[in-house]
């Protein structure tokens, strides 16, 4: 939540000029090459995060802070690493820094830019970006492409831009690099708290309809599945809809779920998971990741075919074990 003090701040940089803000961050940033280096104290670099099919190195800072490397920000944006350069200028903020983008960036979002986070890994020195530069940057770079101001060249960053927010969240994002990581072993009882409180409601709330018709059509057709007089489904669409949806929530709400909403001796819920899920967070995430794999299915003519879809998409093989209906 903004503060008085931070919502003067930023009334106050938006009456900067742009080379006053730009003198202001280099500052910022110098002060910050001027303080101790941090250590990454959890990740390896053949351990990465997998955003589509991208391989991203990520590692978590004795300070707590979750850091995607420079280079592999630039491969998560299909941006290339090569090219022309400005001296003292890393590739990003070259991109931000040019009048197509830039509108669109904050001023704490270019501090962050013009100052990546320099940390040691071994015996070694890596720059990277805390994991909120990769959403704020991807959410910028899609205003700019619905504004019309981006070049032709640059329609395959704002697509990878799309496809970034419409398969994480924050939340998400910071759950994906604990789990690869290692950190999630580690992490503060508190911290999981905050993920849970984020995702999860104390009590469920009434049902409605979170999962389109379409959706489930669509799985029957691709399945190649025959409807029933009583309209119920193959208890495997359950499995589905639970290693395709629910599986890609952070790591803790599932288990949480299952937990606060157990199968009675029939296998049978009361509720269904979704009626637990907290509005702001949990439905928007849950309902992101139905649009994702609805338009997969929609692709897809067979289940081998949405199979490929799905290993393309996600960058690994799903492992479907059977479940009870979710």
């Amino acid at each position: 939540m903004d503060t008085p003090q931070s919502k003067g701040g930023k009334a106050r940089s938006e009456l900067l000029s742009p080379s006053e803000r730009q003198r202001i961050a280099r500052a910022a940033a110098k002060a910050r090459w001027d303080e101790p280096c941090p250590k990454a104290i959890f990740g390896e670099q053949d351990k990465p995060i997998r955003i589509s099919d991208i391989e991203v190195p990520c590692y978590v800072l004795d300070d707590g802070k979750r850091v995607i490397t420079m280079n592999g920000i630039m491969d998560t944006f299909g941006m290339a690493r090569g090219g022309a350069m400005v001296k003292g200028m890393n590739r990003l903020e070259l991109f931000v820094s040019r009048n197509r983008i830039k509108p669109f960036i904050s001023s704490d979002l270019y501090e962050r830019i013009v100052s990546p986070i320099r940390f040691r890994i071994k015996n070694s020195t890596a720059y990277g970006f805390d994991s909120d530069t990769l959403i704020d940057v991807a959410e910028a770079v899609i205003q700019a492409d619905n504004a019309g101001t981006l070049q032709k060249q640059q329609a395959g960053i704002a697509h990878q831009c799309r496809v970034i927010t419409s398969s994480l969240t924050r939340v998400g994002l910071i759950a994906l690099i604990d789990e690869a990581t290692g950190y999630q072993t580690n992490r503060d009882k508190d911290e999981l708290q905050q993920i849970l409180s984020a995702y999860l409601l104390p009590e469920h709330r009434p049902w409605m309809e979170t999962i389109p018709v379409e959706f489930t059509n669509e799985i029957y057709r691709v399945y190649g599945w025959t409807r029933t007089a009583n309209n119920r489904g193959p208890r495997y669409a359950g499995k589905l809809i639970r290693n395709l949806i629910y599986e890609k929530l952070p790591k803790p709400v599932l288990p949480a779920l299952d937990e606060i909403n157990p199968t009675n001796a029939k296998y049978q819920r009361k509720h269904r998971h979704h009626q637990f899920l907290t509005e702001k967070q949990g439905l928007d995430h849950f309902r992101t990741q139905v649009i994702t794999v609805m338009t997969l299915l929609r692709i897809s003519k067979n289940k081998g075919d949405f199979n490929r879809h799905l290993i393309s998409y996600f960058g690994s093989q799903m492992s479907f074990a059977f479940d009870d209906d979710v």
